[in-house]
Parts: structure tokens; C-alpha cells; sequence
């Protein structure tokens, strides 16, 4: 009876085996997930932000206290999770930090002139803390004066 059982179970294995193997269910291909290329630093208290794409460099800047905006490019670098930006001229120097991992960035930058040549503007120095970059409006908040 032990080897009736056994042959039995060896039978049933080897069909259903065979079975298994003429399915063409294939191998299906691994989708990488998506990645960011656009990342932002905004101004807590909702004095501007800056977005910067890390594969290219370039960067769009708002600082709403100032009613300013500019763009350039810059040069990055990637280290683990961390994505750094800097874009320095004789117009403008900007240095932006973002951990992925934590969803935190820093940014500061100093404006000597108008970057476009237009306006008339007085040099200054902003320095940025975004605790949470998931949260980013990018538009202008209003501004009371300090």
C-alpha cells in the first residue's frame, strides 16, 4: 500500500509539473519605479522657493520678499540621498542642499545684481530651511516686513 501511495504521489507531481511548465505566463519585466529629476527648496515662512532639475542643472528662483525672479544654471552633485546644487557668477552665488532621505533642504542664496541686467536691485543674502519638501506650494505667500 506504501508504494501504490508513493507512486501515486510521484505521478500526480510529475503531471502537475508538466502542466505548470506548459503555461506561458513568462517572465515579466522589472519596472524601475519612478524617479525625481525636479526637486525644491521652499522658504518656511513662505519667502520664495527655488526648483532645480538634477540631471541638468537648471534652476528657476523666486524670492517673493523681493518680488525677483531668476533662472541659470548650475552645476550638482548626487551623493547617496543627498542632491547638492551650486551656481555661482558675478551676478548671483547659490548653494542648495536636499537630503531625500529625511525630505529636508537648505538653501542659500546671495544676489550682488539683477541677474537679468533689468532691475535695479540692492545686493542681499537669503538663507532657506524646508523641513518638509513634500509639502511645497510654489507660490507666494504673503509677506509681512521684518
Amino acid at each position: 500500500m506504501r508504494k501504490i501511495s508513493f507512486l501515486l504521489a510521484i505521478i500526480v507531481l510529475v503531471a502537475g509539473v508538466s502542466a505548470q511548465a506548459q503555461k506561458k505566463n513568462g517572465v515579466r519585466p522589472i519596472v524601475p519605479p519612478p524617479t525625481t529629476t525636479m526637486l525644491c527648496v521652499e522658504d518656511q515662512d513662505g519667502g520664495g522657493f527655488i526648483v532645480f532639475d538634477i540631471a541638468s542643472g537648471d534652476f528657476k528662483c523666486s524670492m517673493c520678499e523681493y518680488n525677483y525672479s531668476f533662472g541659470g544654471t548650475g552645476s550638482v552633485k548626487v551623493d547617496g540621498l543627498n542632491a547638492y546644487l551650486t551656481a555661482v557668477s558675478d551676478k548671483y552665488q547659490i548653494f542648495v542642499t536636499v537630503n531625500m532621505w529625511e525630505r529636508q533642504g537648505k538653501a542659500l542664496m546671495v544676489v550682488l545684481e539683477s541677474p537679468d541686467g533689468k532691475s535695479n536691485i540692492d545686493a542681499f543674502k537669503e538663507f532657506w530651511t524646508d523641513v518638509n519638501i513634500d509639502n511645497n506650494k510654489l507660490t507666494f505667500a504673503s509677506i509681512t516686513s521684518r
